[in-house]
């Protein structure tokens, strides 16, 4: 079924069109909301007029095409006394200084002398602006409004932002930048994994990340390409990878281990991966290091990750070894097969229920250094959608510091 707010063609008008409705329903919302504008000594809430793709106070036929090249802001909340907030939008374009200045002109030939404007962009605004303009993100509006999830208009308003955003993605749509902001994987029965919600959320997952300076450390490049193409509409799940300043020159990602998230129908997952194709001699130092050192090492990782599994409900890690084939060089790998180990079955004593076995590593110790196929080795924590945390801003803290706890095995293979 068609979205309410989607009465219109371009991005800009359809979010300045589900804005402008928002306010409207909720007048509530307007006074403050014009206060976060920049606005001051605000008229009644009551007396104020909000309309859109028309100059204020000058009835037009609300062709969003009419007002191109006229100076005609996208939305406008004004009084019938002179005062106005004009409102310009941006996802798919670049700001213009020029437009804006359009925007002032024509309303102060409709008798708005002083009027406030709202610039709203996932660009960064100009470095001058004209008087009286405040700038603000899409992430910055979408989080004003996640604030006031008291009102049922906001709440509406922020749901469509967050569709929007997951169509023009799964869409390929040219989108500047991001107009939501990370705030959890709440993925349940009423609200059920969705390849286009999956490949937004992983998207604003990998940019909290890519950002986070505690990350240094394990050498992630903060400028680093990530996956040009999320795909998986048609599997369970998706990922995404942060790649390592190690990297930078490389000809394929594969060449080194790196950072991989992953969410998925039944769970999400932090993993650091070392591809079949690693270079520095991975296999040699593997053999070199021993089946007790490759317990010791892993051992080591289960006790760095044990303070982040019991804050979150649910989480689990293991190790695996995963061998595939591809078919051509455009397919997706085919799984040949899988040996995966509760990182748990290696430590005696543990009071988990997990009982001690550690053969299960030491065959995968064994396929890797005996491996004649194309096997990939990885260490991941599974994240339980149940999880508050996960369900809350505060995930990107689970990832990064499962990241950090095997921080040991990147070490190993780059040194």
């Amino acid at each position: 079924m068609r979205n309410i707010f989607d009465q219109y063609t371009q991005p800009e008008n359809r979010l300045t069109h589900a804005l402008v409705c928002t306010l409207h329903a909720d007048r509530s919302l307007l006074r403050p909301f014009l206060r976060w504008a920049g606005c001051k000594d605000t008229p009644n809430p009551e007396h104020l007029h909000i309309t859109e793709q028309q100059t204020p106070g000058v009835p037009v036929s609300g062709d969003e095409d009419e007002g191109k090249g006229k100076g005609i802001p996208d939305g406008c909340v004004y009084s019938d006394d002179g005062w106005a907030l004009l409102i310009e939008s941006k996802v798919s374009s670049s700001v213009s200084i020029d437009q804006l200045r359009r925007h002032i002109a024509t309303a102060r030939r409709s008798g708005f002398e002083e009027p406030y404007l709202l610039l709203l962009s996932v660009d960064d605004p100009p470095k001058i602006l004209p008087p009286n303009t405040t700038h603000h993100s899409w992430r910055e509006v979408y989080a004003w409004f996640r604030r006031h999830t008291d009102s049922s208009p906001s709440r509406t308003f922020t749901e469509y932002m967050e569709v929007f955003e997951s169509r023009m993605i799964a869409d390929e749509y040219s989108i500047r930048g991001t107009i939501t902001m990370f705030d959890g994987l709440r993925f349940d029965t009423e609200n059920p994994y969705t390849y286009r919600e999956g490949k937004r959320l992983i998207r604003l997952l990998g940019d909290k990340l890519q950002e986070r300076k505690d990350l240094d450390q394990l050498g992630v490049d903060p400028n680093g390409l990530r996956r040009g193409a999320i795909t998986g509409r048609a599997g369970s799940g998706v990922w995404d990878f942060i790649p390592l300043r190690a990297a930078r020159n490389a000809k394929n990602f594969t060449d080194y281990p790196h950072l991989t998230m992953a969410i998925r129908e039944e769970n999400a997952g932090a993993a650091v991966t070392i591809p079949n194709g690693v270079r520095s001699g991975f296999r040699t130092k593997l053999k070199g290091l021993g089946e007790s050192g490759f317990l010791t090492l892993l051992a080591e990782i289960e006790h760095r990750l044990q303070p982040m599994l019991k804050k979150s409900i649910g989480s689990k890690s293991h190790v695996y070894a995963l061998q595939r084939h591809y078919p051509s060089q455009r397919s997706g790998g085919i799984k040949d097969a899988r040996l995966d180990a509760d990182l748990r079955t290696i430590i005696p004593g543990n009071t988990s229920g997990v009982r001690y076995q550690p053969q299960w590593a030491e065959a995968i110790y064994h396929v890797m250094i005996n491996k004649k196929s194309n096997i990939q080795l990885g260490i991941e924590v599974t994240f339980s959608y149940e999880c508050p945390i996960i369900r809350s801003s505060k995930a990107e803290n689970l990832f990064a510091q499962s990241f950090l706890a095997m921080k040991p095995m990147i070490d190993f293979v780059l040194d």
